[in-house]
């Protein structure tokens, strides 16, 4: 049989409680934000060699010249395929980096800001660096044997 007073928590443990799992909160939601912050410029650098690859694989499978045109000053890409003439890949969209990562630089062979796939798997060298607002970078580096390697 429960003896009153011996049963259950009272509201001052509650309160403590509820205290501490706030305070514990206030402390750890600059470290998620960090985190968060990390996540998405990893995140943009492995979608930006993604959409790298696909021009190549691209490239290769259709037999036509592709190339992914960076838009530096806009953080946007889009891929394009050279049928008869440059156009937009007609199931390309422009495609953007996610809020806090921007391209900082897309240099390739020749001074422009696009990387160029050949049918025969070979490509335009060159790097897209991108960074956030903490001072992180990663470089997604296309090799002119037509290799993608993020750093």
């Amino acid at each position: 049989m429960i003896k009153r007073g011996e049963g259950g928590i009272t509201l001052i443990e509650l309160v403590v409680v509820m205290a501490i799992v706030a305070i514990m909160g206030v402390c750890l939601a600059p470290a998620i934000g960090e985190w968060l912050d990390n996540f998405r410029i990893r995140q943009a650098a492995r979608d930006i060699a993604s959409n790298l690859q696909f021009a190549k694989m691209r490239a290769i499978s259709r037999r036509l010249e592709y190339r992914v045109n960076f838009d530096v000053a806009n953080n946007q890409y889009r891929l394009w395929v050279n049928d008869g003439g440059w156009v937009p890949d007609p199931e390309g969209v422009v495609l953007c980096t996610p809020r806090g990562v921007d391209i900082t630089s897309a240099g390739f062979s020749g001074g422009v800001s696009r990387a160029e796939f050949n049918p025969d798997g070979t490509a335009s060298n060159g790097t897209i660096t991108i960074d956030n607002q903490q001072g992180k970078t990663y470089k997604v580096v296309v090799y002119r044997t037509g290799r993608i390697k993020i750093q």
